[in-house]
């Protein structure tokens, strides 16, 4: 069994598009997928010497980094976005690449030859699988471990120990769990991490301060144990949602290579033996954005995600068009209109939440709304300056819409995307979620 190099030099934090950037003195690990549009990229893993590990994303794909191999999975959702976590088994090496994967609903599939595993609660459909880990003297002929669900549950499975004193939440708020050397056989010992940044130990583990917490806030992104502490002076590192990484308990300092002020982006913290992810937050940061041509305005932007749309559904859910709307209003000089002033006017809407054509005038402007309309329309009234709010249906099904601000070359436009983090003055093409066939153009003049 390969026990764990000091992930102190060797520890890693994932962004959501695939990249990975090594965290103080670790040397850099090659990646081999990138998702430049796409917040896909949900977990990573490392072996226990640190030359290599896996990124997942959330259809449940590996993809190698560093000296690790191609393996598969053996899972694919691609109408869900289910996965969870990656873990990689205490004997996996480049060699013997073995481990686990969770998703959403508590199921662990092995891949790389590891053992299947039984005695796992599932939640389906309920997506509230949160954490994995696999006790260190797991074996090829007998594994153990624990899920961690979203409310601070920890559930045994594979023989496992049942754990004691672990912390409860009433709201889906556990982010992550990692497993400490006991200073006794009694118990099983280790610590949860909660949403805004609170470690909880259990089972007798002692209790230990972070650098760093956010009381009330969804910042808080993954937990790691330094390989290195002792049984009586445990300790590690917290991942923010910003990409910073904050020691805790006995753990030394160290420096991210690479942070994200104002994005929800960082998707996991790893270190040689250990493995971290997560997913991108619903209700995002405030997100202020402004220039020359107007105001960027999120419609999960927590200023007003919560707010309903005339008296139906929020903001966040259904307000996509009522954002757009609203980034017209700025371009026009209407500076106090925001998707939250837009979203109370109930009369502009119907029973569902759909906008009526009539609220789509601005003071002043003309609207003209056109069906399937032919791109030469488009690109006619972006360049005589005038904003055009377009409709989309999705492959994955349902609508969206954004606001086109400008030209992008001969075939592209320049877009406000009101669902997408910080998408001012984005390209339109590319691959992104929030994409489709045009049915609907409404141009402002």
């Amino acid at each position: 069994m390969l026990s764990p190099v000091d992930n102190q030099n060797h520890l890693y934090v994932l962004d959501g598009w695939g990249g990975l950037h090594p965290v103080g003195a670790s040397p850099a690990l090659s990646t081999s997928a990138t998702w430049p549009t796409k917040d896909i990229a949900y977990g990573l893993a490392l072996f226990p010497d640190g030359t290599g590990g896996y990124v997942m994303d959330g259809w449940g794909k590996l993809h190698p980094v560093g000296s690790a191999p191609a393996v598969d999975s053996g899972v694919y959702w691609p109408q869900w976005i289910g996965a969870r976590e990656i873990v990689l088994a205490p004997w996996s090496s480049s060699a013997t690449p073995s481990g686990y994967l969770l998703d959403a609903d508590g199921g662990i599939h092995p891949f790389g030859g590891a053992p299947q595993v039984s005695g796992n609660p599932t939640w389906p459909g309920q997506g509230t699988a949160r954490g994995l880990v696999i006790t260190p003297n797991s074996t090829p002929l007998a594994v153990m471990g624990y899920t961690l669900d979203g409310f601070g549950d920890v559930h045994p499975f594979g023989g496992a120990r049942s754990v004691v004193a672990n912390a409860r939440f009433e709201g889906d708020v556990a982010r992550g769990i990692v497993l400490t050397a006991g200073r006794n056989g009694l118990f099983v010992q280790g610590y949860t991490l909660d949403y805004s940044g609170g470690i909880h130990p259990f089972g007798g583990a002692p209790a230990v301060t972070s650098s760093a917490s956010w009381p009330g806030q969804d910042m808080a992104d993954s937990l790691v144990a330094w390989t290195k502490a002792t049984s009586d002076s445990p300790g590690g590192w917290v991942l923010d949602r910003h990409g910073d990484v904050h020691a805790w308990g006995s753990a030394p300092a160290v420096r991210a290579s690479q942070t994200w002020p104002g994005w929800d982006i960082a998707r996991g913290l790893a270190g040689a033996g250990s493995g971290g992810g997560s997913t991108e937050r619903l209700i995002l940061e405030g997100q202020p954005t402004s220039d020359g041509w107007g105001s960027y305005f999120n419609q999960r932007d927590v200023r007003w995600a919560s707010a309903d749309v005339g008296d139906t559904f929020p903001v966040w859910k259904i307000g996509c068009l009522v954002s757009d709307l609203a980034m017209v209003y700025s371009h026009f000089g209407y500076r106090f209109v925001s998707p939250a002033t837009i979203a109370a006017h109930s009369s502009w809407f119907d029973g569902r939440g759909a906008i009526f054509n009539s609220a789509l005038n601005i003071p002043g402007h003309k609207t003209i709304i056109v069906r399937n309309p032919d791109p030469s329309w488009i690109r006619a009234h972006l360049a005589a300056g005038h904003p055009v709010i377009v409709g989309m249906n999705l492959p994955a099904g349902g609508t969206h819409f954004v606001t086109l601000t400008g030209t992008k070359g001969t075939s592209d436009y320049w877009t406000n995307d009101p669902w997408e983090q910080n998408a001012m003055h984005v390209p339109f093409s590319g691959d992104w979620f929030t994409r489709g066939p045009i049915y609907e153009a409404i141009a402002f003049i």
